[in-house]
């Protein structure tokens, strides 16, 4: 029998370097996929969310005669106050609407977006002051820490919660469900920052307002001057929680930021209850989003 050399095998240095590479360009292909699967995962719970407030609202709407709610409510005790000691100012003596939906859902936490870095309900945990300011020296009403009460889910203030002024005194007067002639297309709430958002209607973006009858910016206007910024709320774009008319950002950051919630898509609840997402693109453009035809009729709607 004949004795075989036994020899030591390995991998060449070529070998591994190529090995690594192979490693290395399979992690940049996936990786982003990957990335891409888990925002996918987050925008689906976020919408399942809005489902939630959703039912909710039918079942608000069915208690209160077919009467949608406020986006607040002035001179009524925050729920918040008592376990956010921070609450003051404006902030404690408002409750605002997640807080009327609430009583419907029993978990506050459907309202934390998980796309949305930092969400909160309550109080925000940063410290903040909505507006930049505090102790009710702003003149457009947002101020101190947990304005707005979360700040992951904003609702159509000028059309589904309009401020109405009679006699010099300023009230919320939300429409029937009967008063809004589209009610599957309608907006109720969107991804947002704020509790509160508005369609871009003076096109500071330069994406340009189509399904316009020309009468929404003074119609938004005449609610109060700042109310035409908030679609800078809409997505992760933060005008609110920048400082308000004092530091309104660059409306392209403002896009680009809007854009990042879900990969250029808003997760959106309209006034029937049924939720989907919509790229940004069209909805802070699209006026038959929006509009209750409270300014005038909008006919290419119909």
């Amino acid at each position: 029998m004949s004795n075989l050399r036994r020899g030591r095998f390995g991998f060449t240095l070529i070998e591994l370097l190529v090995v690594i590479a192979i490693i290395a360009i399979l992690a940049a292909i996936l990786f982003p996929v990957f990335a891409k699967a888990r925002e996918k995962a987050r925008q689906i719970s976020c919408l399942s969310n809005m489902k939630q407030m959703g039912t909710a609202t039918a079942m608000y709407v069915q208690d209160y005669d077919e009467q949608f709610y406020p986006h607040r409510q002035t001179g009524v005790p925050n729920p918040f106050v008592g376990q956010f000691p921070q609450i003051t100012g404006k902030s404690a003596g408002r409750m605002f609407w997640i807080s009327l939906l609430n009583p419907y859902i029993k978990n506050y936490d459907v309202f934390k977006c998980p796309s949305n870095p930092g969400a909160w309900w309550g109080t925000n945990p940063d410290g903040t002051n909505c507006g930049g300011q505090s102790n009710n020296t702003t003149t457009n009403g947002c101020s101190d820490q947990g304005y707005g009460g979360q700040n992951s889910y904003g609702h159509n203030d000028m059309w589904m919660s309009p401020a109405v002024t009679n006699g010099g005194t300023t009230t919320v007067q939300p429409p029937s469900m009967a008063s809004v002639p589209r009610v599957a297309s309608t907006i109720l709430i969107t991804d947002a920052t704020y509790y509160g958002v508005v369609p871009d209607v003076n096109n500071e973006s330069g994406l340009g307002l189509i399904n316009s009858n020309g009468q929404e910016s003074a119609y938004v206007t005449a609610q109060g001057s700042f109310y035409a910024e908030y679609w800078k709320n809409i997505g992760n774009a933060r005008w609110s929680w920048n400082g308000g008319q004092s530091m309104a950002p660059d409306p392209s950051a403002s896009v680009l930021a809007g854009k990042s919630r879900h990969s250029e898509q808003i997760n959106v609840q309209f006034v029937d209850g049924h939720a989907k997402s919509i790229p940004y693109n069209r909805l802070i453009t699209d006026m038959c989003l929006w509009s209750t035809d409270a300014e005038g009729a909008h006919a290419s709607c119909n």
